[in-house]
């Protein structure tokens, strides 16, 4: 293990003990891909106090009482379990009475109910009420719950069966390049609903944006997204603490810098070639994962971005254009939103015409016509047949053979002429004067 990866382990170890996490093994998923940083986090956990457990390691920890959640119905679905656990709240599947599918309710914690919390939390589920998309997790029902002691906001969303982060799912499948570009147009489009909206997501990243069992996209968590009207003040870059509000690795300049007048869907776009890029390659144009973060800072901000063809020689020019343009530092310079980026991608799946261009069918319509009439007033005055060629053919032979038969004569009678047999000059006199 490298030294990255033990600090990256140490720093999420620390994250899940200070938020509680209780699943560990999924939230660790969530996060990373990398195992030996999952089981080095797990390794620290385990030896901490913590209320933090994971279906991999036992977590020696003090009994607890029964999560009070469980059992409770919110807007007519009856919590069954918790699936995950964060800064804002937990999240639970939900059933309703009557029903197959099932929802993912989530639940504003006790101890999380601050203003800018709930403000937060509000304004997720407004988002996503006004979200209609097959390639985003739809929104059910929300409201308030007072449970005497305190009064807490939920809403229960879309649940997605089976759901696997995007560059996982890809993987797996083993897609081509093609392909994956192909997969990778449906979340454009789906954010392209959103920018149409007025909603800017902010944490687009492979682990928001699952395939479900019917290779069906679906972008999810919202939880940080910003409506383009609201005033960007309210829901700045960094929390009251100073820790950016994202995921690094997939941050814009702007994010990183605190420019909060400047983030808009073009934030989006530079998240997305950063997920393009690591879809078509497995590798990062730049990894600052466990990186300090000034030094991780500087990186996005200032660092250089290798061209896709470095990491995938056999990129299109087109593509490489387009993840470049998606990565630009200034978000004047990238594509305006999600829906340009997506035309672009769709160009480069466009086939390609042939170097010999293919005869349009009414074109070449217009041209066999057109023979076809050339041949019809040709036939109309000197027919060109096979059956005709030969009979040009003797006809030519009878003149040639009359030529010489003249040419013959005249020669004979001037050999006549010469050996006295015959006086041509006086036979021509007297005819002439006849």
């Amino acid at each position: 293990m490298t030294p990255e990866q033990r600090q990256l382990a140490r720093d999420l170890a620390r994250q899940a003990q200070a938020d509680g996490v209780q699943s560990v093994h999924e939230w660790l998923c969530e996060r990373t891909e990398d195992e030996l940083i999952r089981e080095e986090a797990k390794r620290i956990l385990a030896h901490q106090p913590t209320s933090a457990e994971s279906p991999a390691v036992s977590v020696p920890r003090r009994p607890s009482a029964v999560d009070p959640m469980l059992g409770l119905e919110l807007g007519g679905f009856r919590i069954e379990r918790l699936i995950g656990s964060g800064g804002m709240g937990r999240v639970y599947v939900g059933t309703r009475e009557g029903q197959p599918s099932r929802a993912a309710v989530k639940v504003l914690s006790r101890g999380g109910v601050t203003d800018i919390a709930m403000r937060r939390f509000q304004q997720e589920s407004a988002i996503l009420a006004k979200l209609d998309h097959p390639g985003i997790a739809r929104l059910h029902a929300s409201g308030l719950h007072d449970d005497g002691q305190s009064t807490f906001p939920w809403f229960a969303m879309e649940f997605i069966e089976d759901g696997t982060d995007l560059t996982d799912w890809a993987a797996r499948q083993s897609l081509p390049l093609r392909g994956r570009l192909e997969l990778f147009v449906r979340v454009c489009d789906a954010i392209s609903h959103a920018h149409a909206q007025g909603v800017v997501h902010r944490d687009l990243k492979p682990g928001n944006i699952l395939v479900d069992a019917r290779a069906q996209v679906k972008v999810i968590d919202f939880g940080i997204a910003r409506a383009a009207q609201e005033d960007s003040s309210r829901f700045g870059v960094r929390t009251e603490t100073g820790q950016l509000v994202g995921t690094l690795q997939y941050m814009s300049p702007e994010q990183c810098l605190g420019q909060r007048d400047r983030i808009d869907a073009r934030t989006d776009v530079y998240a997305l070639g950063m997920i393009l890029f690591e879809l078509l390659t497995e590798t990062y144009p730049y990894d600052v994962r466990g990186v300090p973060v000034a030094e991780a800072i500087q990186t996005v901000s200032q660092g250089r971005v290798p061209d896709l063809r470095e990491a995938l020689p056999e990129a299109p020019d087109a593509l490489a254009d387009a993840v470049s343009q998606c990565l630009a530092k200034d978000p004047g310079a990238r594509h305006a939103d999600a829906g340009a980026l997506a035309t672009a991608l769709r160009a480069v799946l466009a086939p390609k015409p042939s170097t010999t261009t293919a005869q349009r069918p009414e074109a070449a319509g217009h041209r066999v016509g057109a023979a076809q009439a050339g041949s019809r007033s040709a036939s109309r005055t000197t027919p060109v047949t096979a059956s005709s060629r030969p009979a040009r053919a003797a006809g030519s032979s009878r003149v040639m053979g009359a030529v010489i038969a003249l040419l013959a004569i005249a020669l004979a009678v001037a050999a006549l002429d010469v050996f006295g047999v015959v006086d041509v000059r006086g036979l021509a006199s007297r005819l002439l004067g006849r």
